[in-house]
Parts: C-alpha cells; sequence; structure tokens
C-alpha cells in the first residue's frame, strides 16, 4: 500500500511539474510575441523614428541628397533662426527648430534620396511638443516667399538654388499664399506714385514749353523792344497822311 501511494505521489509530483514548465513556456512565447508586436506594429517607439507630427509643419523639399543635408543641420536652423522672429519681435534660438524626421534619416549611410525636411517651431524652453503654431507660419510664409521669388540666398548662401518647394501641412495649416504678398503690393504702390509723379512733371514741362514757344521765346524784359518794333511796322504801313499827323 505504501508503495502505491508513493508510486501515485511521484506521478503527480511529476505531473504537476510538467505543468508549470508548459505555463512558463507559454508565458515567456507570450511575451516574446507582445515584445514583437510592439516593435513591428509601432515604430515611433524606436529610437530614431520621427515623432507624430503637430496640426502645423512645413515640409521642405531640397536638391540636397539626405547625405549632404545631415551635415547642414547646425547651419540650416542657425539660418532660420536669423529669419524668424517670435511674437514679441526676437530672435528664435536655434532649439527652437525642431527637425521631425531628421534623427531618423540621420546620420546617413550613403542615403542619396533628396532630402524632404519635417520640421516646425516650438516654444523657447519647450519640448517636441510645445508647438509655436504662429512662429511656424511667419516661417512657413516667409519661405514660400523666398522660394518662389528666386531669393533662397538670403536663406544662406548655401541654399541658393537648393529649395525646391516649400509647403505648409497639417490640419491647421494656412492656405498657399495667393497675388501679391505685402511687401510686392508696398513697391506696387511706389512705382504707380513714382508714375503719376513723372507724368504730372513731364505735363508741366511740355506746357510751359508750349507756353514760350507762343510767346515768341521772349520774357517781359524784352517788352520795351517788342512795342518799338511793333509801332514801326505801323508806321511803315500807313498812309503819308496818317504819318504827317502822328505826333512825337
Amino acid at each position: 500500500m505504501i508503495e502505491k501511494a508513493v508510486i501515485k505521489l511521484d506521478r503527480y509530483c511529476a505531473i504537476t511539474l510538467r505543468n508549470n514548465i508548459f505555463q512558463r513556456l507559454e508565458l515567456r512565447m507570450t511575451d516574446l510575441i507582445l515584445v514583437f508586436g510592439v516593435l513591428a506594429l509601432a515604430p515611433p517607439l524606436v529610437i530614431g523614428a520621427s515623432k507624430p507630427l503637430p496640426t502645423v509643419y512645413i515640409q521642405m523639399d531640397l536638391k540636397y541628397t539626405w547625405s549632404e543635408f545631415c551635415l547642414l543641420e547646425t547651419y540650416f536652423k542657425t539660418k532660420m533662426a536669423d529669419l524668424v522672429l517670435d511674437q514679441y519681435g526676437h530672435y528664435l534660438n536655434v532649439s527652437q527648430i525642431y527637425l521631425n524626421n531628421f534623427d531618423e534619416n540621420c546620420p546617413p549611410k550613403n542615403n542619396v534620396d533628396k532630402a524632404s525636411i519635417k520640421f516646425y517651431i516650438i516654444k523657447s524652453g519647450g519640448t517636441y511638443d510645445a508647438v509655436d503654431k504662429n512662429a511656424t507660419i511667419k516661417a512657413f510664409e516667409t519661405l514660400h516667399y523666398l522660394t518662389e521669388n528666386n531669393l533662397g540666398v538670403l536663406v544662406g548662401p548655401l541654399f541658393q538654388r537648393k529649395i525646391e518647394k516649400v509647403e505648409a501641412k497639417g490640419e491647421d495649416a494656412p492656405p498657399k499664399p495667393t497675388g501679391f504678398t505685402e511687401l510686392e503690393r508696398t513697391y506696387i504702390a511706389i512705382g504707380i506714385a513714382c508714375g503719376i509723379l513723372a507724368v504730372v512733371v513731364s505735363i508741366t514741362i511740355i506746357a510751359y514749353l508750349v507756353k514760350n514757344k507762343n510767346n515768341g521765346g521772349r520774357t517781359d524784359e524784352n517788352k520795351p523792344t517788342r512795342e518799338f518794333i511793333e509801332e514801326e511796322k505801323r508806321l511803315r504801313t500807313s498812309s503819308p497822311l496818317d504819318i504827317s499827323e502822328t505826333k512825337f
């Protein structure tokens, strides 16, 4: 009886141990599957991946490749900070220029794809999600104007003729500027005013010349001479009787 009890106990222990081993293996497999799912389905959590984009940002397409632009990060941020003013009229800090897709493309590994930068302005002292919408929109308007008028050199000498396109993206993105900008309207108004002034001056000069021509080109200083000549002509055309009656 004792031997049978011992055998049953051994079998029970063996079954229990086997079940525990299987349960632990199942738990480990479940953990591995979860880890794999997180890595595969949530790429933003991987180091070097892009952060979620805000409701307004700028996309700038360059003629540079990523391999080339990766070397210009600091240069680009410095030039952008000098180009845009905040709401208080102060220049931005370099740290406020946030390049969203820089880390996933740099450092480059012979990346010959054309660089398409996605960036925006963050508030001073803030993190990547503290977006300064007004400054971002101002930056877009400035860059769009410079690009459309072939003034990329004002962004920086290294960006002259290197900017292909500038767009505002996101649900809060402003519409693409159309028509004339404020600066262009100012230049046009100045041009119109100068044109009107030139016409007025031209009319004044022409009127003066016509009047002077009608007066024989003489001034009031020659008035006695004109009177003498007119009197002489009258005497020549008058009859002798009229001349004899003339009183001196």
